[in-house]
């Protein structure tokens, strides 16, 4: 046998025939090598030599196979090695993550508006560290390591080290975080606040634009109310309501503006706003307030001119002076430039003025009418009664009523009884004598209506049924219409037709209510109804005058108009006050 073939036959295995390691083989392939070398002869040289060619020719090939087995156990070595020390370098690593999540944590826990995929990507990779730590545990610790192959080894190493990428990707993300969480969270404010500086500017909006509908809505029940009433004289000055538009107008441009450019807030431009509306609703009240104060003081000025052509004053000049200046200056002024808060005091003013000499000034004239008859007969037309001219229409009114006294016979004197009731609670509102005269002859006319009423009806016995009120109803419909014919009775078209309704808006026929029914048609309703109620019908019983005052105020503020009701209660005479048969 050659020494090339004992090279091969002894390389991998011992005497013994059992497999050795690689290092093994190397050795023990160099000692058989040697001992074949010092058992030839040492004069055999070409045997010599040509062994040694075979050898030289047979060394590369051994040793590429050597150096190869040596790799393989080295890799194998090195292999083992890393898979022993992983859990460890693992679980170390995991402490440091530990840190780091704490730090995540507390900024996670600081913020309002969270990252939802940031905080996903984190716990997703976690999650898949940690439930893949005690899995390839488990397989490391399977059987023993020696046991594995080469590429068995291979298959666990990188096992641990995909775990290890993921850690370090989880450090990563974590040492990110923080940073995603705190630029989205500003992000996110940013946007909120954004929204929210959006939302104010249209709810601003919308209190400025309902705060401008509800000043059109007062407008417009300012001009229904007011279309009727005559211009206001102040000595060369007439009030109109066009002065008091034209001041509105431009008080509404000039808010506006401060909302166009910006130069306001919208509390101030809301405020001034609804302050406008309240002057602007307060306006029928305050124009009536001027009429009244301004006829008073003509009235009492021209009775004391006339005690003063008799010798007698009662009112020293300079006050008469100070209240001329009032009325006359200042008033139309504040009206004329919409002060209306200067107005009201400066009406308040004359008002206490006229209180204070008024009664007197009536007293010396009633006095000296009582001792000379046809005394205060000097005084000026307009402030006499009758001035409007309507006696003449008054009459016919009364004729009217007369045809439907006819045709109602159970509501005989309804219609005299309800206009003495009116026009003594329009007296203790201060009325004008003009508008007694109006208020007269609607409550005269308020049933003129019921004319075109089946007579069937308006004297039935038994209690009416639905359609039968429905019928009696129209009235005021019907009423209204004959009315509009006369041109002198324009003005109190809406008083009859409105003098069914009631405060709460249940009346009818157009439901109106509170300050959108004309004030003459709630006079007239609590007169209507006050007379109704003590009269004697076919179906009920009259109350008695106490009993129809509690009934009447009992409906304050549901069926009649608060103020109407506690002048109409000041103005009824009691049982002592009216007069007995003998006395008339």
């Amino acid at each position: 046998m050659t020494a090339t073939g004992l090279s091969h036959k002894s390389e991998g295995m011992n005497s013994g025939g059992k497999f050795l390691r690689p290092k093994e083989v190397a050795h023990k392939t160099d000692s058989t090598e040697r001992a074949l070398s010092a058992s030839l002869p040492v004069n055999r040289v070409e045997i010599a030599a040509g062994d040694d060619h075979n050898a030289a020719e047979s060394t590369p090939w051994v040793n590429k196979i050597v150096r190869q087995a040596v790799q393989s156990v080295d890799n194998w070595s090195d292999l083992q090695k890393n898979i022993r020390s992983s859990p460890d370098r693992v679980k170390n690593r995991m402490k440091e993550i530990e840190k780091q999540f704490s730090v995540y944590r507390l900024t996670y826990a600081s913020i309002l508006y969270k990252a939802s995929t940031v905080e996903e990507d984190i716990w997703g990779v976690f999650s898949n560290i940690i439930e893949n730590i005690p899995r390839l545990e488990q397989r490391t610790k399977k059987r023993p390591l020696f046991l594995y192959t080469n590429s068995g080894l291979r298959d666990l190493n990188q096992a641990w080290e995909n775990l290890s990428s993921l850690q370090d990707a989880l450090s990563r993300l974590l040492d990110r975080g923080p940073r995603k969480l705190e630029f989205y969270n500003r992000m996110l404010i940013y946007r909120e606040d954004k929204r929210q500086v959006d939302v104010q500017r249209r709810q601003n909006e919308t209190r400025i634009n309902s705060a401008y509908e509800s000043v059109k809505k007062a407008l417009n029940f300012v001009e229904r109310q007011t279309k009727d009433d005559q211009p206001i004289f102040f000595g060369n000055e007439i009030l109109t309501l066009d002065d008091a538009k034209s001041v509105w107008t431009g008080s509404i441009e000039s808010i506006l503006q401060l909302r166009d450019n910006r130069t306001a807030t919208t509390e101030t431009i809301v405020g001034r706003l609804r302050g406008l509306e309240e002057s602007i609703r307060d306006y029928p009240t305050l124009s009536k307030q001027v009429q009244r104060t301004g006829e008073r003081f003509q009235r009492m000025i021209s009775y004391h001119d006339l005690l003063v052509s008799t010798g007698k004053r009662v009112v020293p000049q300079p006050e008469i002076a100070r209240a001329s200046v009032m009325m006359f200056e200042q008033i139309p002024e504040f009206w004329t430039t919409g002060n209306y808060a200067e107005l009201k005091v400066t009406l308040e003013r004359v008002e206490n003025f006229l209180n204070f000499y008024e009664s007197t000034v009536e007293l010396e004239v009633a006095v000296g009418e009582r001792r000379r008859t046809g005394f205060a007969q000097g005084m000026a037309p307009p402030i006499m009664a009758g001035a409007t001219g309507l006696s003449p229409l008054i009459g016919l009114a009364r004729v009217l009523v007369s045809a439907i006294d006819q045709r109602d016979r159970f509501m005989v004197g309804h219609s005299e009884q309800v206009a003495d009731l009116a026009l003594a609670t329009g007296r203790k509102l201060n009325w004008s004598a003009s508008d007694l005269e109006f208020l007269e002859l609607a409550a005269l006319l308020h049933d003129i209506g019921k004319i075109s009423i089946p007579e069937s009806l308006l004297t039935k016995v038994k209690p009416l049924s639905n359609d039968d009120w429905d019928t009696i109803h129209l009235h005021p419909y019907y009423g209204a219409q004959i009315i509009r014919q006369v041109n002198q009775f324009a003005r109190i078209v809406p008083w009859v037709y409105h003098h069914q309704e009631r405060w709460d808006g249940t009346g009818y026929p157009d439901q109106l209510s509170k300050q959108e029914i004309p004030q003459a048609a709630s006079i007239i309703s609590i007169a209507e109804s006050f007379s109704a109620m003590t009269l004697e019908l076919p179906y009920r019983n009259a109350l008695s005058r106490s009993e129809a005052l509690q009934s009447i105020k009992a409906e304050s503020g549901t069926q009649f108009d608060p103020e109407v009701v506690e002048a109409f209660s000041e103005s009824l005479p009691t049982e002592a006050d009216k007069p007995s048969p003998t006395e008339e």
